[in-house]
Formats: C-alpha cells, sequence, structure tokens
C-alpha cells in the first residue's frame, strides 16, 4: 500500500537531528518534491496490460511475416532445383545426341 510523505515530519525530524529549521525546510520540500514527480512517472497494471498486448500484436505479425518468408524460400529453392535438373537433363540429352 502506497503511503504519503510526510514533509512536516521529515522537517521535524531534521531539527530533531541538528538541522537548521531553513534546511531541514528546504530538504523536507525538495524530498517531497521528489515522491511526487516519481508517482506521476507511475503507470498502472491496465496501462501495462495493454501495453504488452500490444507488443504480443507485433510479435504475432512479425511470426506471420518469418512463416511467410520461410515458404517463399522453399518455394524459391524448389524451383531453382527444378530448373537445374531441367538443365542437366537438356545437357544429358544433347551430349547422348552429339556425344
Amino acid at each position: 500500500m502506497a503511503t504519503m510523505f510526510n514533509s512536516i515530519r521529515a522537517s521535524r525530524e531534521l531539527e530533531t537531528a541538528g538541522a537548521a529549521k531553513p534546511l531541514a525546510d528546504a530538504i523536507a520540500t525538495i524530498l517531497g518534491d521528489t515522491m511526487v514527480t516519481s508517482r506521476e512517472d507511475l503507470v498502472t497494471k491496465d496501462y501495462l496490460k495493454a501495453e504488452i498486448a500490444t507488443v504480443n500484436t507485433e510479435i504475432a505479425k512479425v511470426r506471420t511475416e518469418i512463416a511467410s518468408a520461410k515458404n517463399d524460400t522453399i518455394r524459391w529453392l524448389i524451383g531453382s532445383q527444378v530448373v537445374l535438373i531441367a538443365a542437366l537433363g537438356g545437357m544429358m540429352s544433347l551430349m547422348r545426341a552429339f556425344g
């Protein structure tokens, strides 16, 4: 559970520890401002869930693109092999005919 920063208590504690009142007040104010700034930078669980869902969607898109590229590569390799086999067959026929 979050607790609020008590700048008055902090100032009194600093004075009790021997700090002069203006110094104690200044330190307490700075710490309080820092705490407020830090809380403003925090995000909620709902925000994180939404961001995670967005990232998961992007990952799914990348996986789909990878699968598509893989299929294209396989088709290209098979096509190249068919052309190579046909060319070798043609060369063999020519060698038999003129050989």
